[in-house]
């Protein structure tokens, strides 16, 4: 930072004391390449060391070590060599009166890389440099408890918040909701330039939180990819698509399965064609609301919740035997292509008429 350059300035802007504790009180202007006149304020600065000693007091140039030292009747010339590289001249001039001076500081290499600054300035009256440096040195201490302070305040946020964001996570595979995974779900699966650059930072920032979210990020797929996670995410598509797979693969992975003593929660929601033959023996008849609250209750919900799925949206709904005999009746001879329906459509038909009984029960049971 170039503050420390100036700081550097102002300190080794030293004049000799008349005696023990006193100095001089003067007024220092500077004026930096590509800062606009006058944005720099001119500063008060009591002075009593010697220029070698004071350049190395600024704490930005505290390692630093004067290479050169040169005084005159009318003038200082300080270098200095610090351990990034850099050095850094001064050369300093007064008047015959040593009321005024003017400055030119350079600084070459290191991390501020080149600069060069100059500085004017007047004498203003006489003042107490080891007071001074005393209140100087008071502030300094101030600034830095200050500092100290807000850093372990910033620490403790930082804490607080890494303990959400690892709380949020952990819930997001409990609820199923990705939501609750943040970038750490976003950027799953994703090899673009922004997601890299971000899980990089992140990974790099906030180690501990990144380590426990994607952890939690794998186990939210895997479980997505179960009967009992794709019923709690609701079959949730872009929780699908953010684990790199689709709904579609999920169900036609675990539909066999579920069917064969899995979850009947998952085939009455999801599974179609295996569903059908276990609606037609359990989410129908007579006895059927005596099931409710039993074994198949959520199967037949579901299923019951999903009946368009015995034919695409829109479709004719296929005529039932009493009227298709009626047609025939009227029809005649020539109605041999409206004949009795096949035993499969009969099926189809029986099937229907129990959904509906059923559905008509579950209304009655709620009210609507």
């Amino acid at each position: 930072m170039r503050i420390g350059l100036i700081a550097c300035v102002l300190l080794v802007t030293s004049f000799p004391a008349a005696a023990q504790g006193s100095g001089e009180l003067w007024e220092i202007t500077m004026a930096i390449p590509g800062m606009p006149a006058g944005m720099m304020k001119p500063q008060r600065v009591c002075q009593g060391d010697d220029p070698s000693r004071a350049a190395t007091q600024d704490p930005s140039k505290k390692d630093c070590k004067v290479t050169g030292s040169k005084k005159t009747a009318t003038g200082t010339f300080v270098t200095l060599s610090c351990p990034d590289g850099s050095t850094m001249t001064i050369d300093q001039q007064f008047n015959a009166a040593r009321t005024e001076f003017k400055s030119t500081m350079t600084s070459k290499g290191g991390r501020e890389g080149n600069m060069t600054m100059s500085t004017t300035g007047r004498k203003v009256g006489a003042c107490d440099a080891v007071a001074e440096r005393k209140a100087r040195d008071e502030k300094t201490e101030s600034i830095k408890k200050q500092a100290a302070a807000g850093m372990a305040a910033g620490a403790a946020a930082q804490k607080q918040a890494n303990e959400v964001y690892i709380k949020n996570c952990t819930a997001a595979v409990d609820n199923m909701s990705y939501f609750g995974l943040g970038q750490y779900g976003q950027c799953y699966k994703k090899t673009d330039k922004n997601c890299m650059s971000q899980m990089d930072s992140a990974n790099k920032l906030q180690p501990e939180v990144a380590k426990v979210c994607n952890a939690r990020v794998v186990d939210f797929c895997k479980r997505l990819q179960t009967q009992e996670g794709f019923v709690k995410a609701k079959g949730d598509e872009n929780a699908a698509k953010m684990c790199g797979v689709s709904t579609a693969s999920i169900k036609a992975a675990q539909c066999p399965k579920a069917a064969q003593g899995g979850s009947l929660a998952f085939v009455g929601a999801y599974c179609p064609v295996e569903a059908k033959p276990i609606a037609m023996e359990h989410c129908g008849g007579r006895d059927y609301t005596s099931k409710m609250g039993g074994k198949y209750s959520a199967f037949c919900t579901n299923y019951l919740a999903n009946a368009d799925f015995e034919q695409p949206p829109g479709a004719a709904r296929p005529a039932t035997a009493t009227s298709t005999a009626g047609t025939a009746g009227t029809a005649g001879t020539a109605g041999t292509a409206q004949e009795a329906p096949s035993q499969a459509q009969q099926t189809t038909d029986q099937v229907k008429q129990g959904i509906s009984k059923g559905l008509d029960k579950l209304k009655g049971l709620f009210g609507r």
